[in-house]
């Protein structure tokens, strides 16, 4: 109960306590393929910065989708809470919006058809955008290249957790909230396109540590799927620690990100110590 209540000062920060901060909005180039011709578009993230030259490590959290319709595409998400949570521990927080979405340039193509192709489609068209986001990070002096930590809520959860696994170099952790491509009612059972089968590739001779947070009763999943989800990835790789919590009667589970850090902050602080992200 000390953990939580110590929590709940140090990261909601609500409006009582201090100014909600919008950060600082980049603008990242990036080149997007066309049928006739690539055009030079430009993604818009959000910082969120310690003050001085740093470099500081970084954490970049990659937002889920719209819903479909739940959330206006044009929305920039801002989880300023969890910025000024970081920036007051020395490390900055990334939020990029990938084509289509927010401010970004291009369109916005991750589909919510329930089919392979759509599946496979919309997780390559999503990973292009991270491919011209870690470009530009890469070249940011401010950056402290040997502690990067990627994350992301919903369809940002697993993105964020299969391009882990194909540049495992990149970075010193994962954490996944609420990840998954597509609600459990589409029932996709190809390999290359399922949640379950996802997860399960992203395991295999994979590294890093996995930090996975999931809210009972959500929306899109059951709670024994979700616990199908960890054990397909644990079967593969001893890097993941799981928290599943119980946000109340009635409430949705995919909220847990937004809505409850007062329950998982203090897990996400330890997973922070663990992968040397936060001394």
């Amino acid at each position: 109960m000390h953990a939580r209540i110590l929590t709940l000062g140090l990261v909601l920060l609500s409006s009582c306590c201090i100014a909600e901060d919008n950060g600082e909005t980049l603008w990242i180039p990036m080149i997007d393929p066309g049928l006739l011709w690539d055009s030079e578009i430009r993604l818009e993230a959000t910082l969120y910065k310690p003050i001085g030259e740093g470099p500081f490590p970084l954490v970049v959290f990659n937002h889920g989708s719209t819903g479909p319709g739940i959330i206006d595409k044009d929305l920039s998400i801002k989880p300023w809470g969890l910025g000024a949570y970081l920036t007051k521990h020395n490390i900055a927080l990334l939020v990029p919006m990938r084509r289509g979405r927010g401010n970004s340039e291009g369109e916005y193509k991750e589909s919510y058809n329930c089919s392979v192709n759509s599946v496979e489609a919309g997780l390559h068209y999503a990973q292009q955008s991270l491919d011209a986001i870690f470009a530009f990070i890469k070249q940011q002096t401010w950056v402290d290249q040997d502690k990067i930590l990627i994350s992301g809520n919903s369809r940002g959860g697993l993105l964020s957790v299969m391009y882990a696994a194909k540049h495992p170099s990149l970075f010193k952790g994962v954490v996944n909230f609420s990840g998954g491509w597509m609600g459990e009612q589409c029932q996709i059972n190809a390999e290359s396109a399922s949640n379950l089968g996802l997860f399960a590739q992203a395991a295999q001779n994979n590294p890093l540590p996995h930090l996975f947070i999931y809210g009972r009763n959500d929306a899109y999943y059951s709670d024994s799927t979700i616990q199908s989800y960890v054990n397909a990835f644990a079967e593969h790789s001893s890097q993941v620690e799981f928290q599943f919590y119980q946000l109340g009667d009635g409430i949705n589970g995919h909220e847990v990100f937004y809505n409850y850090g007062d329950l998982w902050l203090y897990g996400y602080n330890q997973f922070l110590k663990q992968t040397g992200m936060l001394e």
